[in-house]
């Protein structure tokens, strides 16, 4: 679980991103988010898991959003509980990202109430504010990156209201 979170985080980084769309629908992802440009998507292995990748600046240099999702084996779903899959997400991000005043909150995520943590930190001048969702075996990871003005703003918070998973 941590290498899920090692990667998505890596990644914002190695992306260089431009254009412009109004709404990028993931088909094979399951969900609908609304980008500030046209999104990068990538796809990385970590873990035995393929991640999944959709990436946009919002103004180049000053933050982003992103949206990761990843597909857990069935029989790593069914040991844990849903609390334990996310509690694990969130402690990842806190102790390999070395992030500070961590939160993570439940909060029920859609109509169907899906097991949900809403997640933000910090380090340095790195900010770092949305959800992460598990959907059956699907765990979704949706941030808003970049200074705290940003990831706190309008445009981050219209991206992660936008998110919806579709299956």
């Amino acid at each position: 679980m941590r290498t899920v979170i090692a990667v998505a985080v890596l990644a914002l980084g190695a992306a260089s991103l431009t254009g412009q769309d109004d709404k990028k629908y993931e088909k094979d992802g399951k969900f609908t988010a609304k980008f500030p440009s046209t999104p990068t998507t990538l796809t990385r292995s970590a873990g035995g898991l393929t991640l999944n990748l959709t990436l946009a600046d919002f103004e180049k240099g000053k933050g982003g959003m992103m949206v990761v999702y990843a597909d857990i084996p069935a029989e790593k779903v069914k040991a844990p509980t849903p609390d334990q899959i996310l509690d694990s997400c969130k402690r990842a991000l806190e102790e390999d990202f070395k992030l500070k005043n961590m939160k993570a909150e439940p909060a029920p995520f859609g109509a169907k109430k899906l097991p949900a943590r809403s997640i933000s930190g910090d380090r340095d001048d790195l900010f770092i504010n949305g959800t992460i969702v598990l959907s059956g075996n699907r765990l979704y990871q949706v941030y808003a990156f970049g200074p705290k003005e940003f990831v706190t703003g309008k445009d981050a918070e219209e991206f992660l209201k936008s998110f919806t998973t579709t299956e």
